[in-house]
């Protein structure tokens, strides 16, 4: 799955440039200090607010590990003050989250946080942003540069997103920080309760400083920042240029419009199905596929769609007598549209 996933990290951002956006670009140096806050998400005692729990991985510690990493990573660059809304594995809401940031004169707050899914079969990073004027404006910028960094790290990438509840951003962070006055954006790095994540979680003695360092990174980049002691100068980094929506950038709540398999050649000596498939979703990325060889009862793993393409052929592995092949994609609000069954 690894190397047929692989095969859409390089596609991502030039499919972005494609999609639907204005991405000029402008750049940048911080001259007055910048002043960061960084948000680990969860956080307390007993059974409140722990976050994902999975593999004997628990989110409200891992969310602390990476925001400590970041924040010493990113204070090695001049002209840049960081702050974390907690220290300790506390309980602090998420509107006093959100009062802290603008207490502080926050230029930008990240939340850090982690991932879990229902079924259990989803992969990768997404960077959750404010649908509203310049705070969408702003994330959506700093998330480009986000995906850049964690795509470096090998983790797919699910995309910048925005969602929309009853009273305005659907996270809670994201509707504290802008009631505050305070840019933030929602950082899921990977899920606790999938093989690919848990293989790259598992591939060093401290992911978690990785995932710091990207995040710092990335925020290094986004102010044009310089560290002596690094040797770095960011100074001249171009950031993309997006226009401040003039309303609610609401998510997709629709399926994809099209999954049709329209070829399917078995190979016995390499035991793999070779398939020509189309995905369509005019609203949002087509993201993930998986297949079934038993009319969906049960299914795959989810593998990576070429965003840049509508209609792909893949090459399916197989093991065993099969006689038929599903599949279904995945757009990227994880809605689901199933296609024709064909004989194999």
């Amino acid at each position: 799955m690894k190397k047929i996933v692989s095969i859409c990290f390089a596609i991502i951002l030039s499919f972005m440039m494609f999609f639907s956006y204005d991405l000029s670009t402008t750049s940048y140096a911080a001259t007055d200090p910048v002043v960061i806050v960084i948000d680990p998400g969860h956080g307390g005692t007993g059974d409140r607010n722990l976050g994902a729990q999975y593999n004997g991985y628990s989110e409200k510690e891992i969310t602390l590990k990476v925001a400590k990493a970041m924040k010493a990573y990113l204070e090695k660059f001049d002209n840049v003050v960081v702050y974390l809304t907690r220290t300790t594995d506390t309980y602090v809401s998420l509107a006093d989250r959100a009062k802290f940031a603008a207490s502080v004169n926050a230029d930008f707050m990240y939340s850090i946080h982690f991932n879990a899914s229902v079924e259990h079969d989803l992969c990768g990073s997404e960077i959750w942003i404010s649908a509203y004027g310049d705070y969408y404006k702003n994330g959506y910028e700093f998330a480009y540069v986000e995906q850049q960094e964690l795509m470096s790290l090998g983790l797919y990438q699910r995309g910048i997103k925005t969602k929309l509840g009853n009273n305005g951003d659907y996270y809670g962070i994201l509707r504290n920080a802008r009631a505050y006055g305070v840019n933030c954006a929602l950082i899921e790095h990977c899920y606790l309760d999938q093989g690919a994540d848990l293989a790259f979680l598992k591939s060093s003695a401290d992911p978690y400083a990785e995932l710091g360092i990207a995040d710092a990174t990335a925020v290094a980049k986004y102010f044009g920042l310089k560290s002596a002691a690094l040797s770095v100068d960011y100074s001249s980094y171009e950031n993309i240029s997006v226009e401040a929506p003039t309303t609610p950038v609401s998510q997709d709540l629709t399926e994809p419009t099209v999954c049709t398999i329209n070829s399917a050649k078995k190979n016995k000596k390499t035991k793999t199905i070779s398939v020509n498939a189309t995905c369509i979703d005019p609203d949002s990325p087509i993201i993930y596929y998986r297949y079934s060889f038993d009319n969906g009862a049960t299914w795959s793993s989810v593998v990576g769609w070429n965003r840049a393409l509508e209609t792909d052929t893949v090459e399916i592995p197989y093991t065993g007598n099969v006689s038929t092949l599903t599949i279904e994609c995945y757009n990227q609000y994880d809605l689901i549209t199933v296609s024709n069954t064909v004989s194999l």
